[in-house]
């Protein structure tokens, strides 16, 4: 069983010397969120390219 230790929290501080939430990739949920927000964003340029 995995202990609390190795909890990684989904949002994380942004590097770039902001104070900026990003999605952090070392965790799960956070993976999937980036993975439906670009799919998400593909979908949405595709939509408005059509019309």
């Amino acid at each position: 069983m995995r202990g609390h230790d190795d909890h990684e929290p989904v949002f994380i501080r942004s590097r770039w010397g902001t104070s900026r939430y990003v999605f952090n990739h070392r965790n799960p949920l956070g993976l999937a969120l980036i993975v439906i927000t670009t799919i998400a964003a593909i979908i949405a340029m595709f939509v408005l390219n059509s019309r």
